[in-house]
């Protein structure tokens, strides 16, 4: 679930419950993400790299080994 879906929901649901204070927060805060940038994807950083390389070499020697 997205931010903004997560936002409109509480809204939603304090405004069924007659709490209006906290479903204007969340109103504004749905208003805030629709109105924001999108967020950029995350990239690899290094650290993910060589973890996926050393998980490469040990599935490789381990397939050595078995075969």
């Amino acid at each position: 679930m997205t931010r903004t879906t997560h936002a409109w929901r509480k809204a939603n649901a304090y405004v069924q419950s007659g709490q209006h204070a906290k479903a204007i927060y969340w109103l504004s805060r749905t208003r805030e993400l629709l109105d924001s940038e999108p967020r950029r994807p995350m990239r690899f950083n290094g650290d993910e790299v060589s973890y996926m390389l050393g998980a490469l070499a040990v599935l490789i020697a381990v397939w050595a080994a078995v075969g």
